[in-house]
């Protein structure tokens, strides 16, 4: 396979298809949101959740502030408010989630609201925090997750691409899910076969 040079300011990107998630902070009593694709578990025992935001970013701020943020997982029909959400600055607006037209409801567990019309949720309280270059990393430990039905175990895609969860390819650029398939052992190797729904 032929292989072509990329230009290291857009290395990042070939390991971008990442989820698109809504990072929800708040501080003072005021709601901050951003969106972002880097983003990975780490460990399941404890529960912890890494996430990479810019330094120069609101909500880099409001979390170093509270020790606490949210990971919310957006369907594909709130893709406009998603993007919306991340081309916008949290300093130049009064209340980004209401800009964004989206639903903070108040975190169980953590002092950062969660986004109500949301797929996912994650409430977390900052476990470490790590410079990488111009972002911190965040590590938050899940404190309490939760779910629509579109969760069970894992993601179950049906016919409404609205519930899909979306993925970031760079800039304005996003895609969904293709097919679901499984791996399953077959005759000394595996065979991949499509998932129901």
């Amino acid at each position: 396979m032929e292989k072509k040079e990329v230009a290291l300011a857009e290395a990042y990107r070939l390991l971008t298809p990442g989820m698109v998630v809504l990072i929800a902070s708040q501080r003072d009593g005021r709601n901050n949101v951003m969106t972002a694709s880097w983003q990975m578990p780490v460990s399941k025992e404890p529960p912890l959740v890494a996430v990479a935001v810019a330094k120069k970013h609101l909500t880099a701020e409001y979390i170093q502030a509270t020790g606490a943020f949210t990971v919310n997982v957006p369907g594909f029909g709130l893709l406009p408010k998603v993007h919306f959400c991340g081309t916008i600055s949290g300093r130049k607006v009064k209340d980004k989630l209401e800009e964004a037209g989206l639903t903070p409801v108040p975190g169980k567990k953590v002092p950062v609201p969660l986004i109500k019309e949301c797929l996912a949720g994650l409430e977390c309280r900052v476990w470490n925090t790590y410079d990488g270059g111009d972002h911190y990393i965040f590590v938050g430990e899940v404190v309490r997750a939760e779910a629509s039905e579109a969760f069970d175990g894992f993601w179950r895609l049906k016919d409404n691409q609205d519930e899909y969860p979306v993925h970031h390819l760079g800039g304005p650029h996003y895609y969904l899910p293709g097919p679901s398939v499984s791996v399953t052992p077959k005759d000394g190797g595996f065979e991949v076969t499509p998932l129901k729904p």
